[in-house]
């Protein structure tokens, strides 16, 4: 029996999606152990490096750039792959919680499918894996999607009014992503509570802000839900 299972699980059309439920376990041990750390200490993702379940980026500070009919952005407004990282429900839950669920779902969904057709067919055939892959990929990418957006709406959010978000203008923050140009950009702030945020922002300026430049927040969009920013120049020594 164990045997059987070892050759199910590390034949050639099912290594990748062992290899997907292997990192989903890594992603969840890391989940774990970030529930007894202090949020500070997070891996810096480019796009979300917050890893603390205890912190949500809120409807009216997030990118809240999803395919939902109420959103308020337009994805033509925010890069593809941020549309994308949207979809999969980062931004209404925690990015490793995203990621447990997204990779788990695709692995298990491979898994199972591959098991059909070897019951099936005697020999694996070559155009099962074709076929297989992407559908557990659009598959698992809902589920991470609704998933995601199921543990959104039961987690305890930073902030729920558009004052709060008003509130946030004045504060420094720094670019996290490659720049800040008139059409999009992600600059990372603290809150009043002091916790580490991820805001979308654009800027006004003839050329853009470059990425880990300090900017400050000086205007907010509600209807948007964007923040203005303008660079922070020091004086050089």
């Amino acid at each position: 029996m164990l045997t059987e299972t070892l050759t199910f699980i590390t034949a050639w059309y099912n290594l990748p999606f062992t290899i997907m439920l292997v990192l989903c376990v890594l992603a969840a041990v890391l989940q774990l152990i970030g529930l007894d750390t202090d949020s500070d200490a997070d891996a810096d993702f480019d796009l979300d490096a917050d890893i603390d379940a205890d912190i949500d980026l809120d409807a009216d500070i997030d990118a809240d750039a999803d395919l939902d009919a109420d959103g308020d952005m337009d994805a033509d407004d925010i890069p593809s792959a941020l549309a994308l990282l949207a979809f999969l429900g980062v931004g209404k839950a925690p990015l490793l919680v995203v990621l447990v669920i997204l990779l788990g779902s695709i692995g298990a969904i491979g898994w199972t499918l591959n098991s059909v057709i070897q019951s099936v067919f005697s020999d694996y055939p070559r155009l099962g894996f074709p076929v297989v892959f992407p559908l557990a990929l659009i598959a698992g990418s809902f589920i991470s999607s609704r998933t995601a957006r199921l543990i959104g709406r039961a987690l305890p959010s930073v902030s729920t009014t558009a004052t709060a978000a008003v509130g946030l203008i004045g504060r420094r923050g720094t670019v996290i992503s490659p720049r800040v140009d008139e059409k999009y950009g992600l600059v990372r702030v603290r809150d009043d509570g002091g916790t580490l945020i991820n805001v979308f922002a654009i800027c006004h300026n003839d050329e853009p802000i470059s990425g880990q430049a300090e900017v400050a927040l000086v205007d907010y969009d509600a209807d948007k839900k964007l923040y203005t920013v303008a660079p922070i120049h020091t004086k050089s020594s």
